[in-house]
């Protein structure tokens, strides 16, 4: 439910996601039932890891790929600190 007096605006919509900007300044990411409400920074890295996702995917199967450094990967934007449930 938006909060009072919030609207939100189509950044990008495609077949699977939809990614709009709240007027109150959060960027909600729709995919399929699930939402998530993300700041800009945030969605700036799950972008470029995403990206980075893509292009391994592209290449031939290594053990390299799985074993990155978290430093490399902070280097493409990426948050360090690892994810944690």
């Amino acid at each position: 439910m938006l909060g009072q007096g919030c609207c939100r605006a189509v950044l990008a919509r495609g077949p699977c996601a939809e990614v709009t900007r709240c007027s109150c300044g959060h960027i909600h990411l729709a995919v399929g039932p699930v939402t998530l409400r993300l700041e800009e920074d945030v969605l700036r890295a799950l972008g470029h890891t995403l990206v980075e996702a893509i292009h391994q995917l592209e290449l031939p199967p290594t053990h390299e790929a799985d074993a990155r450094e978290p430093a490399e990967a902070a280097a493409h934007g990426a948050p360090t600190g690892g994810w944690k449930q």
